[in-house]
Parts: C-alpha cells; sequence; structure tokens
C-alpha cells in the first residue's frame, strides 16, 4: 500500500460512536460497462460525485471515520490487485491494523479492540439510506458476525477477528472463491431480512450509462 489514504475524519478512530465502526467505500472497481470512472459521476440534485455521496451516506449512519478502497493516490490500494470487493476489503483491515498496532501482520492484545469492524458500501448504490446502514450497524451490535441483508451481499458489516481475516487473506493468495457470498458460507454470516417498507431499488448498483441516465432522471422528477 503506497500514498496517503483517504479519509473522511482527522481520527482513525471514532469517539465510542457506532460500536467503533468504521466506514470502507468499495471505489477500485473498473467501471467497464460505465466507460468511466463512477467515482466522479455527479448526481443531478446535488451536484455531488459519487464517492462524496456515499461517504455521507455513512458518516450519516452514524460513523465517524470513513476510509476509500481504490487506485488513486490517496486512497488505500488492494494488496491483492484486481480480486473484487474482497481485496479492498482486507487491505482497508490491513491498513488498520498496521495504523492501530504499528505493525503489518501481529494482530494479538487489546490493539485489535480498538475497532469493531467494517461498514462496507460500494460507491455505486447511492438509494441507500443512512437508516437502512443503521440497521446493519443495530445488528452488528448483538454479536460478532458479518452481518448482510438477505439477497444482497452489499453492504455488510465485516467485524475484526483474526480467523475472518486469516480466511480472506488465505482465498486472496490461493486466488479462489473470492466471492463474498462465499465468504458468507464460510464464515456463518447473520442474513437479516429486508424489512417491507424498504424499497428494492435502495440497493441498486448503477452500472452502465442507461442505468445513471434513469437515476438522475428519477432525481430530476423527485
Amino acid at each position: 500500500m503506497t500514498g496517503i489514504r483517504e479519509i473522511s475524519s482527522p481520527s482513525m478512530l471514532p469517539d465510542s460512536n457506532s460500536f467503533n465502526v468504521i466506514g470502507l467505500v468499495l471505489s477500485g472497481g473498473l467501471s467497464t460497462r460505465m466507460g468511466q470512472d463512477k467515482s466522479l459521476l455527479r448526481l443531478t440534485d446535488t451536484n455531488q460525485t459519487l464517492l462524496s455521496h456515499a461517504r455521507g451516506l455513512l458518516t450519516s449512519a452514524g460513523v465517524g471515520t470513513v476510509l476509500v478502497s481504490g487506485k488513486k493516490p490517496e486512497q488505500i490500494h488492494d494488496i491483492y490487485p484486481d480480486s473484487g470487493p474482497l481485496a479492498g476489503i482486507h487491505a482497508a483491515l490491513s491498513y488498520l491494523v498496521e495504523q492501530h498496532t504499528g505493525q503489518d501482520t501481529e494482530r494479538s492484545g487489546d490493539d485489535t479492540q480498538q475497532f469493531s469492524g467494517l461498514l462496507v458500501l460500494p460507491v455505486d448504490m447511492p438509494n441507500i439510506t443512512p437508516s437502512t446502514l443503521k440497521l446493519l450497524i443495530s445488528q452488528a451490535t448483538q454479536g460478532d458476525a458479518i452481518v448482510h441483508f438477505t439477497g444482497f451481499n452489499l453492504p455488510v458489516f465485516i467485524p475484526y477477528k483474526a480467523n475472518l481475516f486469516t480466511y480472506i487473506e488465505c482465498v486472496l493468495r490461493e486466488d479462489k472463491s473470492l466471492s463474498l457470498f462465499n465468504m458468507f458460507v464460510k464464515n456463518q454470516a447473520n442474513a437479516i431480512a429486508v424489512p417491507a417498507d424498504i424499497p428494492p431499488n435502495e440497493f441498486d448498483n448503477i452500472n452502465s450509462p442507461e442505468q445513471w441516465l434513469e437515476l438522475n432522471q428519477g432525481l430530476i422528477k423527485g
């Protein structure tokens, strides 16, 4: 990992807020179908980039510190490039542990308790709301499991646990079983039902110019 890390708070640790959760925006995708960097696209109604919007969603959900996983110099770079969301999660956890312990690989003692885990949001999910993200945090406080919504891999709460980190590092090193779904199955993730009052489009990913146009037309009409 090189470069200065992009964060939205001067401190790496939130002050006892939101169960010591740290936010992570996944912004390292290739944006192949969009044809341009999705994170820099600006929403019609607010003129915010998708990246700024995603960071704001996490902050509004009560997260004090937000990291960004991506390819820009100021962002957290994947240690295992081009390996999908799991690589971004791994890089962020590695960075946090390095910052908190002063070591790259040693993960023992009280230092590991300084943060509880990551609330992970992709940069291309602009319809999600802070209240929906808060549901994941609320559920995460009741245990130490991965938490996601039934039928959706993202957003997700990833607890910091040594055995989970070891699993992620192993599958990345071996370059197999890299999907989030496989991680959920292998690590007994907690899937919570999507409440009836949450519209399905909250979980939409904006991947193509057509989807981007449809999103912004909806914002204009709204």
